[in-house]
This record gives structure tokens, sequence and C-alpha cells, in this order.
């Protein structure tokens, strides 16, 4: 028997996932992209210690090109996490990015804010 499965995956476009980046970030919790490759994006998570020290892990997202623009779309599954500081469990960290509310644009002023309802 083989595993069936039908689901949609969140894609978002790479200046949303920098809005989202923003909005998830905080005083302590910080999210923000570290590199984009042809095919890869980095997400960066830090969260100091208490002197300060910055250790960031990275989480790999894939993208593909957009056939509007040059922004691209950027598929929120992990592929990857590098520098995992908690022993395989450090994609929990990205957790904000992943459940983050949908995020648009306003075209008068360019800010960026929640989905109205």
């Amino acid at each position: 028997m083989k595993t069936q499965f039908d689901w949609s995956k969140r894609v978002v476009s790479l200046e949303n996932l920098r809005a989202m980046c923003d909005y998830s970030s905080g005083t302590a919790h910080r999210f923000w992209i570290e590199k984009q490759t042809k095919n890869r994006v980095y997400v960066a998570y830090s969260n100091p210690d208490e002197y300060g020290s910055e250790s960031p892990m990275l989480a790999v997202f894939p993208i593909y090109p957009n056939s509007f623009d040059d922004n691209p779309c950027v598929v929120l599954d992990i592929v990857n996490v590098i520098r995992d500081n908690w022993d395989g469990e450090g994609w929990q960290s990205f957790d904000p990015i992943m459940d983050c509310p949908k995020l648009w644009r306003n075209p008068n002023n360019g800010e960026w804010s929640e989905e109205s309802k």
C-alpha cells in the first residue's frame, strides 16, 4: 500500500516573507533573511543570551521563480535547519513565521498589515 495525500502548502512572495520576519520579530526573538540563492532562501532566527551574544539558526526554504515579476515565490516548508541549537527541535523556533497571519501591503503608504476580516 502506498501513502496518499493531497494538501496545499502555503506559498508567499519573498517580499511577504521579509514582512513576516519583521512582523514576527520582537525585542528578544528576531527573524531576518540571511541569504538567497537561485532555489533556496535562508531565514535566520536568533534569541540572544543575557550577554547579548547571538548564535542564529537558519531555516532553509525552497523558492521558485514568479511568472509575474522578479519577486520569487517561497514555499513555507522547511527543508533543513542549520546550526540547530535544540538538537533536532530547532524547527519549532520558526513557528512564528510558519503561523504568521496573512500580511498585505497598503498600496497608498507601503505599510504591511494583517488581512482585514
